[in-house]
């Protein structure tokens, strides 16, 4: 770094820009498809690093809320992060599916 000052950030640069072309490329269900898989394989190797970085990503969102406490409603609802804890209530196995209503609705007519 020394001898070649701008290596790192030319580095960090190509970088970023190979990283968004390929997002641009792939859509963001095969790059989140991806990223889970990835996770997934991270998690099974290595479970006590994996809860530090999940925990560290809660710490992070819970911070995040603080700030935008501090912000206009209707900027905070486009900034949230989602809940990284573990707790987080999810859609139970027994609930109705959302779009029978819609498919019985389809039948009558």
């Amino acid at each position: 770094m020394v001898w070649k000052p701008l290596l790192l950030p030319l580095i960090v640069l190509v970088a970023f820009w190979i990283a968004l072309v390929c997002y641009l490329t792939l859509g963001h269900e095969r790059v989140a498809a991806a990223c889970a898989r990835m996770w997934s394989r991270f998690a099974a190797r290595w479970p006590a690093r994996a809860a530090r970085v999940r925990h560290r990503g809660d710490a992070l969102a819970l911070w995040w809320d603080g700030v935008l406490d501090r912000l206009p409603e209707k900027w905070a609802a486009r900034l949230a992060l989602p809940d990284l804890s573990g707790d987080a209530p999810g859609l139970p196995e027994d609930a109705p599916d959302p779009f029978e209503r819609l498919a019985a609705r389809n039948r009558e007519c």
